[in-house]
């Protein structure tokens, strides 16, 4: 029998691993120590939690909120090497791409998950490389007056 019950556990303890890591029952001030710890493929539930939190809290809470959450998050990573961070960004923005790919444009603006500067796609260098670049005509007041000849 405790075998049974043990394994019930395990394959519960299993599930609920396999469907995320859920941040509803988790205290403010925990969600601030989590910054910048928590596994890439959690991030986009984690940060979702996040946006319902600052949703229910006044202005100047929100914003200490955020600016402690920022603080933790920074003294959470400064130890990391800048090529595990690259490596971390990637992770959570392939987690990222796969939580938006089953959401509508509403789900996602709910959510809290998408952001005016992610709609900016990084093409434009490209664009720009075509096309002749218009050269602005500047005068040179200094150039254009003759200096005294000395003698």
């Amino acid at each position: 029998m405790n075998k049974f019950v043990s394994m019930v556990l395990a394959a519960a303890f299993c599930a609920s691993l396999a469907f995320g890591a859920s941040f509803s029952k988790t205290s403010n001030d925990d969600l601030i120590k989590m910054a910048g710890t928590v596994a890439p493929k959690d991030v986009p539930d984690y940060r979702i939690e996040l946006h319902k939190r600052m949703k229910t809290m006044k202005q100047d809470e929100a914003k200490t909120f955020h600016q402690k959450l920022e603080a933790s998050m920074k003294k959470n990573t400064e130890k990391m090497s800048v090529k595990d961070m690259r490596a971390r960004r990637e992770a959570i923005k392939k987690a990222m791409d796969e939580k938006i790919k089953g959401m509508t444009k509403e789900q996602i603006k709910e959510s809290g998950l998408e952001h005016p500067h992610h709609k900016h796609k990084k093409t434009h260098k490209k664009d720009m490389e075509a096309k002749p670049t218009k050269t602005a005509k500047t005068t040179d007041t200094k150039s254009s007056t003759t200096k005294p000849s000395q003698k």
